[in-house]
């Protein structure tokens, strides 16, 4: 199905955007921490509280095989 797998990882494209955008808002507050750009750093901090919302909502814990272990007849036909 289109759009439901993100590559092999078996993430889908929503969990992988919102990874960016949090990834994207912790190199943004870090600069500008180093900087000592204020503004900047609290957009940073936006965009990774933004990205963890995103992934709430694509149920990016879902992904994870801690949180949502395979079924044991998917792991012994492996």
């Amino acid at each position: 199905m289109a759009g439901e797998s993100g590559g092999e990882h078996g993430a889908t494209t929503s969990v992988w955007i919102a990874t960016a955008v949090i990834i994207a808002g912790t190199i943004i507050g870090a600069i500008a921490l180093i900087e000592w750009i204020w503004p900047l750093f609290w957009v940073g901090v936006g965009l990774m509280v933004a990205g963890c919302i995103g992934g709430y909502f694509a149920n990016i814990m879902d992904m994870v095989t801690e949180f949502n272990p395979a079924p044991v007849a998917e792991i012994e036909s492996s």
